[in-house]
């Protein structure tokens, strides 16, 4: 009776044993399958993922010029609003400075003693 109980019995030290064995095993197979091919996998879509990439490299180059032309345009549009609002400045000023107002007092030469401001009203 004590021959079935032995043999029944398993310490904990040689089961261990036998799950680290099938962990190493396990562990080791994977490995061994996927390198022992060199064949490279493809599928007939392969070549129309690729056009499909290289036509959205080509969009998005497109896109990317746009945006540039679209940029310089507006860049361009805000320099001339700048310089016309600059000549209308320069031109309010010179008729101010002329002293083409329509004040008829004043004995003085139109520009002595002027502060580069409007007539004061009267």
């Amino acid at each position: 009776m004590s021959e079935t109980i032995g043999a029944e019995m398993i310490s904990r030290r040689r089961m261990l044993g036998i799950l680290g064995a099938g962990v190493a095993f396990g562990m080791g197979t994977p490995a061994a399958l996927f390198t022992a091919s060199d064949a490279e996998a493809q599928t007939p879509g392969v070549e129309q993922r690729q056009d499909q990439r290289d036509d959205g490299a080509v969009r998005s180059q497109e896109r990317r010029t746009d945006r540039t032309k679209r940029r310089a345009a507006q860049r361009k549009a805000r320099t001339e609003r700048a310089v016309a609002r600059q000549e209308g400045r320069k031109k309010r000023r010179m008729a101010r400075r002329s002293g083409t107002g329509t004040s008829t007092k004043g004995t003085g030469t139109p520009n002595t003693g002027t502060t580069g401001q409007a007539p004061a009203r009267q």
